[in-house]
């Protein structure tokens, strides 16, 4: 079942680099541009360099909703253990420098900010806080209860609601899972982390402009 999923999910991630490789929901791309940003701050140093130098393929990844929402296809976020399992197995299979190994980094990140908030904000404003913090690693565990929980704990409670205080605990949630899955599935894959951040570290955005601009936005 997992194996016949995944080949779905391929498929749309392909097409949808090749038929819109330059789509634009502006209200939604600089924000999901600037979560795998953090994210990747927040990783320990070798998983960090591999992100980076290949972060153009892992940021197309993380708009893996916006581009097949014409196609009526929308993000179940069980889903996430189908992408979780195949990274690993790419790992394991030294699949490397491979695109979609790159590109499943962000497409769990794509699942990740969806399942606990898969609103439309109208502007980055909306989401993106001056500060995000980093809460330490947490090892991804059973992936099912998981996500039920972040369903639970932040996607309900959290829908349609526009105050600045929950937008901003909701992307410093998706910002801190998100490194979660990406450190435990590159652990998983026989990877060696190196450094990992400092608990507590934080991210400003108060010069966001400037921080679009560096990310080419």
């Amino acid at each position: 079942m997992y194996k016949k999923l995944f080949k779905i999910l391929v498929f749309f991630l392909l097409v949808g680099v090749l038929i819109f490789p330059d789509s634009s929901f502006a209200f939604k791309s600089v924000t999901r541009d600037q979560i795998v940003y953090d994210a990747i701050e927040f990783c320990p140093v070798e998983l960090q360099a591999y992100l980076r130098n290949n972060i153009a393929i892992v940021s197309a990844g993380i708009h893996f909703a916006e581009r097949h929402q014409r196609r009526s296809y929308s993000i179940n976020p069980y889903e996430t253990e189908v992408v979780y399992n195949y990274l690993i197995k790419d790992l394991r299979e030294g699949k490397y420098n491979k695109f979609n190994t790159a590109h499943a980094f962000g497409v769990i990140a794509c699942f990740i900010a969806e399942t606990i908030s898969p609103d439309n904000y109208r502007t980055p404003q909306h989401l993106i806080p001056n500060n995000v913090s980093y809460d330490g690693y947490h090892k991804v565990g059973d992936i099912k209860s998981h996500i039920t929980s972040l369903i639970k704990d932040y996607r309900i409670p959290g829908r349609k609601k526009m105050k600045k205080g929950i937008t901003e605990l909701l992307y410093n949630v998706a910002v801190n899972e998100i490194v979660d899955y990406w450190v435990s599935a590159w652990e998983e894959g026989g990877y060696q982390t190196g450094m990992f951040a400092s608990a507590g570290e934080k991210i400003s955005h108060k010069n966001f402009v400037l921080n679009q601009k560096a990310a080419g936005g």
